[in-house]
């Protein structure tokens, strides 16, 4: 498992929402991979445009075809 901290765009801190996020995937060699992380996005962004990024940073690792097993994302506040 990794923690990562990632930032789509530049935004200013008062326009950007922190989201904890775990994803876990199969490859296609049968290698689970758990990752977690805090990713920080523009106010407004879409949990799918989210997911798609943080989808296409495992195919560019592991190459296609790959399954997600478990997505979650959370606003990083309590």
């Amino acid at each position: 498992m990794s923690t990562q901290t990632e930032q789509l765009r530049s935004p200013a801190p008062s326009q950007s929402t922190e989201y904890h996020y775990v994803i876990t995937v199969l490859t296609r060699e049968g290698v689970h991979n758990t990752r977690d992380g805090v990713l920080t996005v523009p106010v407004g962004f879409r949990r799918a445009a989210c997911f798609a990024h943080l989808l296409q940073q495992l195919k560019d690792e592991y190459g296609t075809p790959i399954s997600v097993l478990f997505f979650a994302l959370e606003p990083n506040a309590l």
